[in-house]
This record gives structure tokens, sequence and C-alpha cells, in this order.
């Protein structure tokens, strides 16, 4: 018996390790400074921990990609996000805060549609920004 206990500690205590190392926080974000952005979707990932924006920004032939992270699901699914919400192809102006060591990459703030609709994550005011 007291062997099972010991080994469900050590599995706890392992896991709960995991799950802190996969969320590293805003840390590498300059959350002070907002820019915006235009481009189009390349894909939009809804995954754990979080999801995932990736954008081609610039003419053909001198395109860049970006990377733009957004908050986990379950967050933005309590902002009204789905896995839907954005499509490959569409244009749209983002506004982020940019990483601190990557130059074409960013945290999401929000999503404006070519329609206008703005998709927004409204952060916990304990990350920061303005």
């Amino acid at each position: 018996m007291q062997r099972n206990a010991a080994i469900a500690i050590v599995l706890s205590m392992l896991l709960s390790g995991a799950a802190a190392h996969a969320h590293h926080g805003v840390a590498g974000y300059d959350m002070r400074e907002v820019r915006s952005l235009a481009g189009v979707v390349a894909k939009w990932d809804w995954k754990s921990p979080h999801t995932w924006l990736t954008l081609t920004v610039g003419a053909a032939g001198s395109e860049q990609t970006w990377e733009i992270e957004g908050a986990p699901p379950q967050w933005m699914s309590g902002q009204g996000w789905t896995p839907a919400s954005l499509a490959a192809g569409e244009h749209v102006t983002v506004t982020y805060h940019p990483s601190r060591q990557v130059a074409n990459a960013g945290i999401l703030m929000e999503v404006e549609r070519a329609s206008g609709e703005v998709l927004k994550v409204n952060r916990p005011a304990r990350l920061g920004g303005p």
C-alpha cells in the first residue's frame, strides 16, 4: 500500500512539473508596446497549450511569415473564439505585443477582419499591457 502511495506522489509531482513547464507566461513579450500588422491568414492553430496564428505579410516575392501566439483554447472560447474563427486566405489586421527575442512574432491582442469585425483577446490585467 505504501509503495502505491509513493508511486502516486512521484507521478503527480512529475505531471505537475510538466504542466508548469508547458505554460511560460508573457515574459518574452513587450506587454507595454502595441503594434499592428496587416496580412493574410496562413494557418489558425487551435491547440493546447496556446492557439497560434500564422500570417503571411508583404507582397509576392518578399513575403514574411509571422507567428502570433494566442491564449489557450479554453480562454479563447470564453472570449467567443472558435477553431473556425479564422480561415486560411482571410485578410486581417492584427494588433499584438511584439516578441522580445524574435523579429516576426508577437502575442495576440485582437484581429480585425476585412469586414470590420473585431475579435478580441481580453487577457487578465495581471498579464500586463496597456
